[in-house]
């Protein structure tokens, strides 16, 4: 008997340092669960497991509003985890990025306490698996991320792609186990994967991997099959603050039947944050797509991008943002 997996794009659910006191946070405070349409819900709902990219650290909602802006940026207030929670199924988070862990092994410590707490599974935290029994199944879920960190402090389970096979320590793949990697990898704004994506898809497609599940470009890229396993180079966001752009805007919704491995892609579209629908789409659609979307210079077009959207929101800045890229300037 199978059952479903879905997976979405990256999750943040606080402010980015652009969007502080106008983003998320400010503008969904005690209405968090409206972040997604009814419909979207319930397609998510539908899932036995959702797995998802979790991008923030978590606080209490009074310590986060007291917080100046270098130390609010990329945490999300505790109420926000009743989005997770109005999804009815089991969600799974990988931590293994970047920003869960940019503010310190403590602050992240006790984010993965609050989210275990409120009944979400954690992958990432080290190299071993969350493990889900289902239907004689047993899936075996990783998180990792290969991306540089100034920040790291030993609080999720970092590689990079020559040692992740390795520091695995994969043991031997049971029968009836589904073994899936949510991987923090590849290149901000590329549309397309690149060839150490590739090349680490398929080393480990030979190590057991059935699903392996990318993040961290921000934008989507395509499906692939490699032998047997699957392979989304990057979900995209699904929610997230970089309304700069219609790419950032956008992101892959896979729903996965297990064993027999169909998969169904969906494009989920936000608009002023929430995210209003998913849209059906062909691997050979999607790889269209992430070719026509794909330029050499698009991380600097992306990032000029940025910026301009702070220009043309001036009359919504508040002076932590005025301060803090002001300085910057005079940084450089």
């Amino acid at each position: 008997m199978s059952f479903k997996l879905i997976c979405t794009g990256d999750v943040m659910l606080g402010e980015n340092v652009h969007h502080f006191k106008r983003g998320i946070v400010s503008g969904f405070n005690g209405k968090y669960p409206s972040l997604i349409s009814e419909n979207v819900r319930e397609q998510l709902s539908a899932a036995d497991i959702l797995l998802m990219n979790f991008e923030a650290s978590l606080a209490k909602d009074n310590q986060l509003q007291k917080m100046k802006i270098d130390r609010a940026v990329y945490v999300a207030p505790v109420q926000s985890l009743e989005l997770l929670k109005s999804i009815k199924t089991q969600v799974v988070v990988s931590v293994a990025n970047n920003h869960f862990g940019q503010h310190g092994a403590a602050s992240a410590k006790e984010s993965i306490k609050i989210l275990e707490a409120n009944g979400i599974l954690v992958a990432g935290k080290n190299n071993l698996p969350v493990e889900i029994e289902k239907n004689g199944y047993k899936s075996s879920i990783y998180g990792v991320s290969l991306v540089k960190d100034k920040h790291f402090s030993g609080s999720y389970f970092k590689s990079n792609y020559s040692d992740l096979i390795e520091d695995l320590q994969l043991s031997k793949k049971s029968e009836y186990e589904i073994r899936i990697i949510s991987i923090h990898w590849g290149e901000e704004y590329f549309t397309l994967e690149n060839e150490k994506q590739r090349k680490l898809a398929g080393e480990l497609s030979a190590a057991g991997f059935d699903y392996i599940i990318g993040h961290h470009p921000h934008v989507i890229q395509p499906y692939s099959k490699i032998g047997n396993s699957s392979v989304i180079y990057s979900h995209g966001n699904f929610i997230f603050d970089q309304n700069f752009s219609g790419l950032t805007q956008k992101g892959l919704v896979s729903t996965i039947s297990i064993p027999d491995g169909k998969t169904e892609l969906f494009i989920s579209q936000q608009r002023k944050f929430r995210v209003t629908g998913l849209k059906p789409v062909s691997p050979e659609q999607l790889e269209k797509f992430c070719k026509s979307a794909y330029h050499r210079g698009k991380p600097v077009m992306m990032r000029i991008k940025m910026k301009l959207e702070l220009l043309l929101k001036f009359y919504e800045l508040n002076w932590p943002i005025i301060q803090t890229f002001t300085l910057r300037m005079f940084k450089k």
